[in-house]
């Protein structure tokens, strides 16, 4: 890492010790973007640009809720974030954003990728995007 003038790092050190988190939070704005994208690509009509990002927006949340987990070491402590809100933990925020999101955008891509209730697909779509 480079060095300031004054010999300390230009840039603080993470603070994390695995790659874990970082892909986490990576990978939970990609599925967010994701998301964006269907919803503006399902309002103006190209619905097979729609279809790959409510699939990639799944596939990325998917990978974040892995990520979270492997960092917590085993999926009951998952659970256990959900016990309590605590808005200024990161990790209890992104624990419900992950559990309230990840199932709208698993909608939307069902729907899309089988073209069964196409309403309920959209709505979820919607719902994924806000």
């Amino acid at each position: 890492m480079s060095r300031s003038y004054y010999g300390r790092p230009v840039i603080k050190e993470t603070i994390w010790g695995s790659p874990e988190i970082p892909g986490y939070l990576f990978l939970g704005g990609l599925a967010g973007a994701s998301s964006m994208l269907a919803g503006f690509a399902q309002a103006s009509g190209h619905q097979e640009l729609a279809r790959v990002s409510k699939t990639a927006a799944t596939g990325a949340i998917a990978l974040s809720a892995v990520a979270l987990v492997k960092d917590l070491g085993r999926p009951g402590r998952f659970l256990n974030m959900l016990r309590v809100v605590k808005v200024t933990s990161p990790m209890s925020v992104g624990t419900w954003l992950i559990t309230g999101y990840g199932p709208l955008a698993g909608a939307a891509a069902a729907s899309a990728l089988t073209g069964k209730l196409p309403k309920a697909g959209a709505a979820a779509t919607v719902g994924a995007a806000a």
